[in-house]
């Protein structure tokens, strides 16, 4: 469901990309900032929060194209205040998780789990290498169920 809203604050973020070059593209987290658009574009109709953010985060880019060529650190920092804002309200009311969120989590907690193996077997080069596969297998099952029901942000 692309509103002319959304379509024209996504372009507004690829113009801004195309006039700054990567690596600022890269520090102002632009293609984080479009899977925001799109998100909070859904969930502004159900969520009165998500709706003022999605005006909020307009604004914002839009005052950010203004000033292409003279962006501060307090711009940068400004920007990444915002997306971390929006990312929190998204990952707490609306239960959704990052990308590879759960790969993450559980390959630490394989790779604990098989340090644990290892050390009670005697043998680390083969519980960290057990417990890290299986960590993944998890994680990225996890991963998977995660995105098939589109609740990645």
């Amino acid at each position: 469901m692309v509103s002319p809203r959304d379509d024209k604050l996504t372009t507004k973020i690829e113009d801004l990309r195309n006039s700054l070059g990567e690596k600022t593209s890269r520090k102002l987290e632009l293609d984080k900032c479009n899977r925001l658009v799109k998100r909070l574009n859904i969930l502004s109709s159900e969520c009165e929060k998500c709706y003022q953010d999605f005006i909020d985060l307009e604004k914002h880019i839009t005052e950010l194209a203004d000033k292409t060529d003279q962006l501060t650190k307090t711009d940068f920092k400004q920007h990444s205040q915002k997306l971390e804002s929006i990312s929190s309200h998204l990952l707490k009311e609306h239960k959704l998780v990052s990308k590879d969120y759960y790969l993450s989590i559980y390959m630490s907690l394989g790779l604990s789990i098989g340090l644990i193996f290892g050390l009670l077997f005697d043998n680390l080069s083969l519980g960290l290498p057990i417990g890290l596969g299986i960590g993944v297998a998890i994680g990225a099952g996890l991963d998977a169920d995660v995105k098939k029901k589109g609740k990645i942000i």
